[in-house]
């Protein structure tokens, strides 16, 4: 399993899991200015995306109080997230329609995928003191 020591090289597992829970719940604040409301697809977009920034309210609780069970929501959801956008990514690739979209899946992907690794970096820590 890959672990991390710190997040960005230089912030603590702990400030870094506050600053991945804040920097996520803007993310998924500025995606309902971007969703057309009136289809289902925008609908469940919106609902999933609630879904989503209760998990990072979980992962914030769980970094200020060191509770481990209140990290277990985010990693779950990260990682179904994660597995859904490379799906994605792989789909619109292969329909030929490589456009904007695509490219921010991608960037969403790998930030993602590093998010996971210092929020379970941080989980694994708290089981062992």
């Amino acid at each position: 399993m890959i672990y991390t020591d710190n997040c960005c090289f230089c912030i603590g597992l702990k400030c870094g899991c506050i600053l991945i829970s804040l920097i996520e719940v803007l993310i998924r604040g500025l995606d309902r200015f971007f969703v057309d409301r009136d289809s289902l697809l925008g609908f469940l977009s919106l609902v999933v995306s609630g879904a989503y920034v209760i998990c990072c309210i979980f992962l914030l609780l769980g970094a200020v109080l060191d509770a481990r069970c209140f990290l277990m929501p985010y990693l779950m959801v990260s990682c179904l997230r994660f597995v859904i956008l490379v799906a994605e990514g792989i789909f619109v690739a292969t329909e030929g329609i490589v456009n904007d979209y695509l490219i921010f899946d991608v960037l969403q992907s790998v930030l993602g995928l590093y998010f996971w690794i210092v929020v379970y970096s941080y989980y694994d820590r708290l089981k062992q003191e």
